[in-house]
């Protein structure tokens, strides 16, 4: 294994100090999130992998969204700071998007760690190591809450809503607020994730970004979980592997 676990590239053959979880849908409108939140960006630079720390911009809560191999840089921010950690959520339950929880919660001991369950049995360092990914040396990841499709995550009068997007694994997701959607590795500018690994899938891909993304509204902002950010109009119409460019 020579890159990251989530490298765009072309598919393989084939609450105010606390946020909740519960299953209903939401629909925030598409206001953009900077308009409310400060949003930083912690870049891995092994892996190029995007770590994001969001901060209601009126308080000094925060929640952080896929902690990889930089954890210890988001741990001190938070700390730095002094912002509160309300919750970690995770797209996806490869290495590089969670290996930086145990650093956050060492700063923020009560943050829950969410993530679907159909990704909980991908948090086992033997198998990381077996595949040749990196294993860290933080401590044990183990989630605090399922975060299934279909449910919202409310924080300080936000919305967080969760859409289902197995493929790169089986319990991928993508987290939308308002105009804003953090795609973790299912789409990438330009790319989509890699389906190689254990539990991945070029079909069930192919069939989540075009089902849970593509009937966005166009002007909405994609954050990937590597790479620069892009627009849900700009890989519908441009994708070389799901948009209408993409070969039959």
């Amino acid at each position: 294994m020579t890159g990251p676990v989530g490298t765009p590239r072309p598919p393989a053959a084939g609450a105010a100090s606390a946020a909740a979880v519960d299953p209903v849908g939401a629909d925030s409108g598409l206001r953009p999130l900077a308009d409310l939140v400060e949003v930083t960006i912690v870049v891995d630079p092994v892996f190029d992998q995007n770590c994001y720390v969001l901060r209601r911009r009126d308080t000094d809560r925060a929640l952080v969204v896929d902690p990889g191999l930089q954890g210890e840089r988001v741990a001190r921010l938070l700390d730095d700071r002094r912002w509160g950690c309300d919750g970690i959520l995770a797209t996806h339950g490869h290495p590089d998007h969670v290996l930086g929880v145990p650093h956050v919660r060492r700063v923020a001991p009560a943050a829950p760690l969410r993530l679907h369950r159909a990704d909980w049995a991908l948090l086992d360092p033997s198998a990381w190591r077996d595949q040749g990914l990196p294993v860290g040396d933080g401590g044990a990841i183990v989630p605090d809450e399922d975060l299934p499709g279909g449910a919202a995550v409310r924080w300080l009068g936000l919305t967080l809503a969760v859409r289902h997007t197995p493929g790169h694994t089986p319990g991928s997701v993508c987290l939308l607020v308002g105009g804003d959607c953090f795609s973790g590795d299912t789409l990438f500018a330009d790319s989509v994730g890699r389906t190689d690994l254990p539990g991945g899938s070029w079909p069930q891909l192919a069939f989540s970004i075009r089902s849970q993304l593509f009937t966005l509204p166009g002007p909405t902002a994609v954050h990937p979980g590597h790479g620069r950010p892009t627009t849900i109009g700009a890989e519908r119409l441009g994708n070389p592997f799901v948009g209408q460019s993409a070969a039959p």
